[in-house]
């Protein structure tokens, strides 16, 4: 009896050694993966996340933000790195690198054969999509007889009646209201760099103001917005306005006077899982097939060419690079607003109250 039990007792022993030998766990640790949420969330999920679950082990994990910069800060002060990969878009991926608060990227490992475009390959983030913050649209409420066209028309309040929506924050709107004040889209930043242009902007800012029903800071809300009808006319980023027309929804979108932006992703500095992110970073974004499924499902462009090898050019056109809309607007600028945004952001905060 107690030399059956002994041997059971090695063997339990033996089982838990092994379980906990390095590299012989079947656990691996997870990829916490940030973005915004939405359809760009379940997407990355079902085309990058599960498919990598079931070829690598490895979990990825998806959380929501809707202030990505302000959530590195804080992780980076606390030391309590929760994320993995975070979105870096605009002008946070310069504050954050400067800060020191990411990780620089192997690119030798994401990318050995350069086949990823200059534009995507940061030191300290990759550029996942090409995509636009535009004027999403109600067909079925723009008055019969009339097109709606953009910028100048979203200003039209009496031409083209109905609720408005746009975002909580100086960037973009700032160049938007400039262009429906007859600014040339490609020379906003010249504009708005001086103190006449500023002034300028938030002048015909304060012509809109009061029919801004709803000013979002989520990338859910627009998109659910028009599908009930409560608003209109809103600003949202292009790739939310497929969906709802593949559901039914009378909508379209204006590509005149839209922000052609970058929709980075890095990897915090001390993330808990660096070499699983690197590995995630590679495996979703810059093979041309994903990026082509990716493309399919969501109307953003990627880095690598090749995905267009995989796309119907009929359907490449509703990409936000394409050439017959990448001439109507204007590349967002992100090292002005990395430079501008903590005075600009004070501004607006006094009027918005105003």
């Amino acid at each position: 009896m107690n030399i059956t039990l002994s041997c059971r007792q090695l063997s339990c022993g033996l089982a838990v050694a092994l379980a906990l030998a390095p590299g012989l766990s079947q656990a691996k640790d997870p990829v916490v993966f940030a973005s915004y949420g939405g359809v760009w969330a379940d997407t990355i999920k079902e085309v990058c996340g599960v498919p990598f679950e079931k070829e690598t082990g490895i979990p990825v994990h998806m959380v929501a933000t809707d202030n990505s910069i302000a959530q590195i800060r804080i992780q980076q002060m606390t030391k309590n790195v929760q994320w993995d990969i975070a979105p870096t878009e605009g002008d946070a991926v310069i504050i954050a690198t400067e800060n020191n608060w990411l990780e620089p990227l192997d690119w030798s490992y994401i990318d050995p054969e350069g086949k990823i475009s200059e534009a995507g390959r940061m030191p300290t983030a990759i550029g996942a999509v090409a995509y636009s913050v535009a004027i999403a649209y109600r067909t079925d409420k723009v008055p019969e007889g009339k097109t709606f066209s953009g910028w100048k028309d979203f200003w039209d309040v009496k031409g083209f009646p109905g609720p408005r929506s746009l975002r909580n924050t100086p960037v973009e709107n700032l160049e938007f209201a400039l262009i429906a004040d007859g600014v040339a889209p490609a020379e906003v930043y010249d504009v708005l760099a001086t103190k006449e242009g500023m002034d300028r902007a938030f002048k015909k800012m304060d012509e809109i103001k009061e029919h801004i029903t709803v000013w979002w800071s989520s990338g859910q809300q627009p998109p659910q917005m028009l599908a009930t009808g409560n608003v209109y006319y809103a600003t949202t980023f292009n790739g939310r306005v497929a969906p709802l027309q593949a559901q039914g929804v009378p909508v379209d979108i204006s590509w005149n006077g839209a922000a052609i932006e970058l929709s980075n992703y890095s990897i915090p500095k001390h993330a808990k899982n660096k070499e699983g992110a690197l590995q995630f970073i590679k495996y979703c974004w810059n093979d041309p097939q994903r990026l082509a499924q990716i493309a399919r499902k969501l109307p953003y462009s990627s880095f690598n060419d090749e995905m267009y090898q995989y796309l119907d050019d009929e359907y490449a056109k509703k990409l936000p690079t394409h050439p017959q809309n990448v001439d109507k607007q204007f590349n967002y600028n992100a090292e002005f607003w990395a430079k501008h945004r903590k005075q600009i952001q004070a501004r607006w905060d006094r009027w918005r109250l105003q």
